[in-house]
């Protein structure tokens, strides 16, 4: 009996909870245990949810009420492990936060003073624009660039990310996609919050003419709603030359001009920038999460509006009925950048 005791009091969290790939009706929260244990998560209601037996976890629950904020507990037999809260995606039009960061897996404390900030936010979600993890998406990064330092904002808000270069250095990024739950393909999927719909690309994948990402990316842009964001790691405004440019100017960038993408959220470059409406879309880059600042916004060809450059911070993004505002915030607690913008229907 002791021996039993002891080995149940063993079992802890060592990654999560996160609430992943939430929906009006449906979420999934993911936890990992530090020995195998069978798992399982509780709502105020009384709902119980398996997550399964050994050391990953999903739970997935469904029937949920849009707009609703949940509560739950992680358990494992009689112990609870941690509690959460998420909010499910309101329908229609409806208030909410989210924010944006990219490049900014460091497990530095540039990075846990980000992290702080996003957190006082108390956003609904994250969107990240890629590079959560330096040197590389290994497995045996994630818990020192990504989950350790984004502990407590994923206990409180939704996380929905993408992938950069530095992410899929680690075997082409199956550690992270392991890790994480997004939604559809993973590597690029579509989801909506109110009244905002959001396409997130892979842009270290081909988005070639025969691509079965460009093939999305037509069907996702597409589909309306009254906000229009897209998110991926590479601006496509980079230097001539740029291996990675060619192909988001040739076939990513008519197609959100087309579409009528308001904006477009980027990392990679670290610093702050956002340029001027090109055809009626406003290219943000927010690469400031922690990792080593650079003085590379200067390089983008496209006309600049806003920089900001040598401060870490994030992108806090407030939506109101038609309405949106944009602040870009540093650690310092200043707002470095302001614009609003209306939706296009």
């Amino acid at each position: 009996m002791i021996a039993e005791a002891v080995a149940v009091a063993a079992v802890a969290l060592t990654r999560g909870p996160v609430a992943e790939s939430v929906t009006q009706r449906s979420a999934v929260i993911s936890f990992r245990t530090s020995a195998p244990a069978h798992a399982f998560v509780t709502l105020r209601n009384g709902a119980r949810i398996d997550a399964g037996t050994g050391v990953d976890h999903i739970a997935r629950l469904t029937r949920l009420t849009p707009g609703k904020r949940y509560t739950y507990t992680v358990r494992t037999g009689d112990d609870a492990l941690a509690e959460g809260t998420f909010r499910a995606a309101p329908a229609r039009t409806a208030r909410f936060t989210f924010a944006v960061v990219g490049d900014f897996g460091s497990g530095n404390a540039n990075e846990a003073a980000v992290a702080f900030l996003i957190e006082s936010w108390h956003p609904d979600f994250v969107l990240t624009v890629g590079d959560n993890a330096y040197p590389s998406g290994s497995r045996d990064l994630l818990d020192r660039d990504i989950f350790g330092p984004y502990g407590d904002v994923m206990r409180g808000s939704a996380w929905f990310p993408s992938l950069g270069n530095h992410d899929v250095k680690a075997n082409g990024g199956k550690p992270e996609l392991r890790a994480f739950h997004s939604l559809g393909h993973e590597r690029w999927y579509r989801f909506t919050w109110g009244n905002a719909a959001v396409v997130v690309l892979d842009s270290d994948a081909s988005v070639g003419p025969r691509s079965s990402q460009l093939r999305f990316a037509r069907r996702a842009l597409a589909r309306g709603s009254c906000f229009r964001f897209a998110a991926f790691h590479h601006p496509p405004w980079e230097p001539p030359g740029s291996r990675l440019s060619p192909g988001l100017r040739q076939y990513i960038v008519p197609l959100v001009e087309k579409d009528r993408v308001q904006v477009v959220f980027n990392g990679h470059l670290h610093a702050y920038a956002r340029s001027r409406p090109r055809d009626g879309v406003v290219y943000v880059a927010v690469g400031t999460g922690g990792g080593e600042l650079a003085y590379d916004a200067g390089d983008l060809t496209i006309p600049l509006a806003r920089v900001v450059q040598g401060r870490f911070g994030a992108l806090r993004v407030d939506v109101a009925g038609r309405m949106a505002r944009f602040r870009y915030q540093t650690v310092d607690g200043k707002v470095r950048d302001d614009f609003r913008l209306r939706c296009s229907r």
